[in-house]
């Protein structure tokens, strides 16, 4: 007979005897509630523009007129957090969260619906999804990730030892990472998974 108490998927301890139907605890769930209401301000505040110091934020000064580049890696960020929100809204309301909210037209905005979608059904989330430790840890990423951009501040890239022999480099919220020695392509369970490359002793 199996006599372990129930544990949280996400952070792993025990869930409290009076309150053992859900799979993350309270706590987990307010971190995920926290970071979704503060995601759609940061997400407001990148900067695509490149080349400025401090925070990643928006100018009021900036002339009209004027079209500097994009800065891509803030673009795919952008992006790439949009994706990880929507893809949770429609695989919640595929497993009975309710319908699909209508999506508005700019990236900014549906990142903001997502965001107070999901925070409107995560007492459902975390009481009736088996996968809700994936949302957590997706979400936590990406409003890590959007927090250090806002902030000015770049996510520490570490070196992991693909099997071929060469390194990836990757940071903690890297989506994937293809190896420049063998063309491997890694997805970011598979990235996570690989050991951290040795360091090089100089001689």
């Amino acid at each position: 007979m199996d006599t372990t108490a129930p544990a949280c998927v996400a952070c792993h301890r025990p869930l409290p005897a009076w309150d053992q139907q859900r799979f993350a605890c309270d706590g987990c769930q307010q971190h995920l509630a926290d970071a979704l209401a503060e995601l759609p301000a940061l997400v407001a505040q990148l900067d695509v523009t490149p080349g400025r110091t401090g925070p990643r934020v928006g100018s009021l000064h900036a002339a009209p007129s004027s079209r500097p580049p994009l800065d891509l890696g803030v673009v795919d960020l952008r992006t790439q957090t949009a994706g990880v929100l929507a893809s949770w809204v429609r695989d919640w309301a595929e497993s009975g969260a309710g319908d699909l909210p209508a999506w508005p037209a700019t990236e900014t905005a549906r990142v903001a619906v997502a965001c107070r979608w999901l925070r409107w059904r995560l007492d459902w989330a975390v009481r009736m999804h088996p996968a809700v430790d994936e949302a957590v840890r997706e979400i936590r990423d990406a409003h890590r990730a959007v927090r250090l951009a806002v902030e000015g501040r770049d996510e520490r890239a570490i070196r992991l030892a693909c099997p071929c022999g060469s390194t990836v480099s990757a940071t903690v919220s890297s989506p994937g990472a293809t190896c420049p020695g063998c063309g491997a392509r890694y997805g970011r369970a598979e990235l996570m998974a690989l050991p951290v490359a040795a360091r090089t002793v100089a001689a």
